[in-house]
């Protein structure tokens, strides 16, 4: 399945994230989206650091060069530059302010990461054996997740490996089917579209054991109500904001 509306096993070298480890602490979680992109560049060394010194957490994005270096970006291009079919080397080019960091770059910092592995049919440099995934996972930490649209790419990571797991869910999709396949897979959580969340739907979750997280919200008041349903995390553009006004 792919959760979004659009149409062997890696070395475990790493101590791997537990259940429920990414979610630790007072809830909800305040995860900085890409960083802290209301101060600084997306997927940058800077606004991870930023975002992780506010509650610990981000959620980052990541993909694969041709000569297989994890790099965090977004989109599946940088200049007219796509990712998959360009060398580290090629990208190291581009002007500074457009030179992606590795995975490598911020798994040392303390704090948690959503790394949501980017990795679709309908973008070049689609892998349907999931090595970006597997490979993003045999770097991750005890208290990481992996996260994805694309659900087979974490079912084969959950299945293979020790890592904490979830499903990104979009706005045309179903929480509670999520739920439900997250449960059946062993995830740990469902990151659902922030519209997609009901009350009701937040506490079957919990009583499965799926976490229910949302992105990405920026309006206060629709994160009072979010955190007032109990979701265990809450995705942000302005994190540093939002975690401001939660916490009050």
């Amino acid at each position: 399945m792919i959760g979004r509306e659009t149409p062997e096993s890696y070395p475990r070298s790493m101590p791997f994230a537990t259940v429920g480890g990414f979610f630790d602490g007072p809830r909800p979680i305040v995860v900085g989206h890409r960083g802290d992109p209301a101060r600084h560049r997306d997927n940058s060394l800077a606004g991870v650091m930023a975002g992780l010194s506010i509650e610990g957490a981000v959620e980052i994005d990541v993909r694969m060069t041709a000569d297989g270096r994890l790099v965090l970006n977004h989109d599946h291009e940088i200049d007219g530059h796509v990712i998959a079919e360009t060398s580290w080397d090629d990208l190291m080019r581009l002007p500074d302010d457009r030179r992606p960091i590795q995975l490598e770059d911020v798994i040392s910092i303390p704090g948690r990461l959503d790394v949501e592995v980017k990795n679709l049919p309908w973008e070049p440099g689609f892998d349907p054996d999931g090595r970006v995934a597997l490979m993003a996972a045999s770097r991750l930490r005890r208290g990481d997740i992996l996260t994805s649209f694309y659900w087979p790419d974490v079912d084969r990571v959950a299945q293979s490996t020790a890592v904490a797991t979830g499903l990104v869910l979009g706005q045309d999709g179903s929480l509670e089917d999520a739920i439900s396949h997250a449960a059946s897979i062993g995830h740990v959580a469902v990151f659902a579209h922030e519209s997609t969340v009901r009350e009701d739907l937040v506490e079957s979750g919990e009583t499965a054991g799926v976490r229910v997280a949302v992105w990405t919200v920026n309006d206060v008041q629709r994160a009072r109500e979010l955190a007032g349903m109990g979701v265990a995390a809450i995705i942000s553009d302005d994190p540093r904001s939002l975690s401001s006004v939660l916490r009050e």
